[in-house]
């Protein structure tokens, strides 16, 4: 009987394509837990278990629902319609040789004696499909990853390959007869046998296979590791920037300091290339922070020019009561009115937010009121 009957097959089959993706990878990983489940039909033996189908595909999909599996392993349990067609022929036949009833009860109620059939042991061609297929997906895995979670996925993949390759047989033996000759009658016979131990052919090229995969996750580790040191420091230098950049206004001088580590931790980043395990997370992180950085400057932008809006302003409130002379009756009224009105334009454009705004509204509230004196 076979383990895995078409109708629980179906059942999973058809769960397994909801549960899965539509890229390449996920791809690979849906045929390998379809092929595990093939290989389960091909074993004879007593039906799987719940707990066996769980295991297959529930590592696969986390997310596998329980009902399509309770339902898979019940439909499992059935008797099929071969079976029954093959029991009803053997009890007609019994019935008409007057056993049926005896032989009814026994096949119904097999004895303790009786021996059960057990899980029969993967054979070394199930095993080399597997190991194949699980190295086709770590190969995907880790040659294509772009984040930690594909890498650990790849190695992951890589290890359970190597759980079928190590029941491959590594060699085999070989006996070739030895044969010695008798003079006397010249007739040969066989004195001996040579034995001759050969390399696994198969093996030989799954292990070599296996090699190279594992030396493209030890080259991509390298590269993580590379990586992470890269986003760590983008991080600290951002973590810097933002810390320093609190408690706003601040100097021209301090904004300059802020635009300084966004552009350090915006380096960090650009240094991670396209083909780089969590160059995705990178670029997140790289769009982020230039856009922290764009705040910045624009910050930067607005003080220097407040600062200068501000100094100006001073320095025309400083020449206009220069140019006020002691006698009253020369006092050039309107030129005043035009001093002042200038004055108060170049302090309206110093803007909020910046450590000369305060200042600047105090000063141009002053001046409107003198103005509105002054034109009187």
């Amino acid at each position: 009987m076979s383990r895995l009957n078409n109708r629980a097959f179906e059942i999973l089959r058809a769960e397994i394509t909801k549960c899965a993706g539509n890229d390449p990878l996920s791809k690979i990983e849906e045929s390998l837990v379809v092929r595990e489940l093939q290989l389960l039909q091909k074993q004879q033996g007593s039906p799987a278990s719940l707990e066996e189908l769980q295991q297959i595909v529930v590592t696969t999909y986390p997310n596998f629902r329980e009902k399509a599996l309770t339902q898979a392993a019940k439909a499992n349990r059935s008797i099929g319609i071969l079976d029954v067609i093959k029991l009803a022929a053997v009890l007609v036949v019994l019935l008409v040789l007057g056993s049926g009833s005896l032989v009814l009860a026994i096949l119904l109620y097999p004895t303790n004696d009786q021996p059960v059939a057990q899980n029969a042991p993967l054979s070394n061609e199930e095993h080399y499909e597997l190991a194949i297929a699980f190295l086709e997906q770590a190969e995907k895995f880790i040659t294509q990853a772009s984040t930690a979670a594909d890498l650990a996925l790849g190695e992951e993949k890589l290890n359970a390959a190597k759980k079928h390759i190590d029941e491959l047989p590594v060699s085999h033996t070989i006996s070739s007869p030895q044969y010695s000759y008798r003079r006397k009658k010249g007739r040969r016979y066989v004195s001996g046998y040579n034995t001759q131990t050969i390399e696994d052919e198969q093996t030989a090229s799954i292990r070599s296979r296996f090699e190279q995969v594992k030396n493209q996750l030890s080259e991509q580790k390298q590269v993580q590791g590379r990586t992470e040191t890269l986003i760590k420091g983008a991080k600290q230098f951002a973590f810097a920037a933002a810390k320093l950049g609190q408690n706003a206004p601040h100097t021209a001088d301090k904004w300059q300091q802020i635009e300084t580590l966004w552009y350090k931790a915006i380096e960090q980043l650009q240094n991670i290339r396209v083909d780089d395990v969590d160059y995705v997370e990178a670029q997140k992180l790289l769009a982020t922070y230039q856009t922290n950085l764009g705040t910045v400057q624009t910050r930067l932008k607005a003080e220097r020019q407040s600062q200068e809006a501000f100094k100006y302003a001073q320095e025309q409130i400083q020449a206009l009561l220069a140019s006020i002379p002691k006698d009253g009756s020369q006092v050039n009224r309107n030129q005043i009115i035009s001093q002042m009105q200038e004055i108060i334009n170049q302090l309206q454009t110093v803007k909020s937010g910046t450590t000369a705004y305060s200042e600047a509204q105090n000063l141009l509230q002053s001046a409107q009121k003198k103005l509105a004196s002054a034109q009187k």
